[in-house]
């Protein structure tokens, strides 16, 4: 994991069927960091004289500081196992998968498809951030679950007073403001840390969880945490297998088989039609 200034929030997509559709919150940019004009894994100070990124040195071994942004100035950075870069954790453990939906035509000429997410139960703990944090990182935050990872599990600190502090009530506050119910977690893509924001209950779950919360809406389990969708929403806008339809609705006739069920005017027993 990263040490980064920049947030965004990311909606999590409709996973009913497999089918995966992205909508973005806003991006909040908290001055992300400025690399130098050239070499790796530095950046910009105040001064506007180039720096290694925390956990970095300079390559050829100095103990400069800082150096003149110029192309006269070697100006790169290595890592020598301090543990800044992204990607340096063991493979994760965690299993999101969504396997692949079977479509059917009912006798009524209506499709359904049903929710099959299998949200996983073995989370990776990522990297914890450094023991200290200095004055000039002041405000910047730390993801400790990776793009790969997702996140299930991870933990988010801001770096307040010299220390790390781990501050989830910062993403759910977050994701709040942002107009959904709850956080999942975060991650560090490589460029930014983004909070995975959901609608619904937020309630601890296990991927068993499948039921209509009401006529339109499905509940069902995305990263241990009960997650609503509309079945209308899904229907005419993401569809199945490309196909959209004129109405939806959360069909839990046999319990272990509840899914949304979308129709159009055309199809003689679509709801649509009074």
């Amino acid at each position: 994991m990263r040490l980064t200034q920049t947030l965004r929030t990311l909606k999590t997509p409709l996973l009913l069927g497999g089918i995966i559709g992205l909508s973005f919150g806003c991006i909040i940019n908290l001055e992300p960091l400025e690399p130098c004009d050239t070499g790796d894994n530095n950046k910009l100070d105040d001064n506007g004289e180039c720096v290694c990124r925390i956990s970095y040195d300079w390559c050829d071994g100095s103990n400069d500081n800082a150096r003149p942004n110029t192309g006269e100035s070697d100006l790169e950075c290595c890592d020598f196992g301090s543990g800044d870069s992204v990607g340096t954790t063991s493979t994760t453990d965690t299993d999101t998968d969504t396997t692949d939906d079977e479509v059917g035509t009912t006798g009524t000429e209506t499709t359904e498809t049903d929710t099959e997410t299998d949200t996983g139960t073995e989370t990776d703990s990522g990297t914890p951030p450094p023991d200290d944090c200095s004055a000039e990182q002041e405000g910047f935050v730390w993801c400790t679950h990776s793009d790969d990872m997702g996140p299930q599990g991870s933990e988010f600190y801001v770096c307040q007073g010299g220390a790390w502090i781990e501050d989830p009530a910062y993403m759910e506050e977050s994701c709040i403001f942002d107009g959904y119910n709850f956080a999942y977690g975060c991650v560090d893509d490589g460029q930014d840390v983004v909070f995975e924001c959901g609608d619904g209950s937020g309630d601890d779950c296990d991927d068993s969880l499948t039921y209509c919360v009401d006529d339109d809406v499905i509940g069902y389990c995305v990263w241990a945490k009960e997650t609503w969708d509309s079945c209308q929403d899904f229907c005419e806008n993401v569809g199945i297998e490309g196909v959209t339809y004129e109405y939806g609705e959360c069909d839990e006739i046999d319990p272990d088989d509840v899914a949304c069920e979308c129709c159009d005017a055309d199809d003689p027993d679509c709801p649509i039609n009074g």
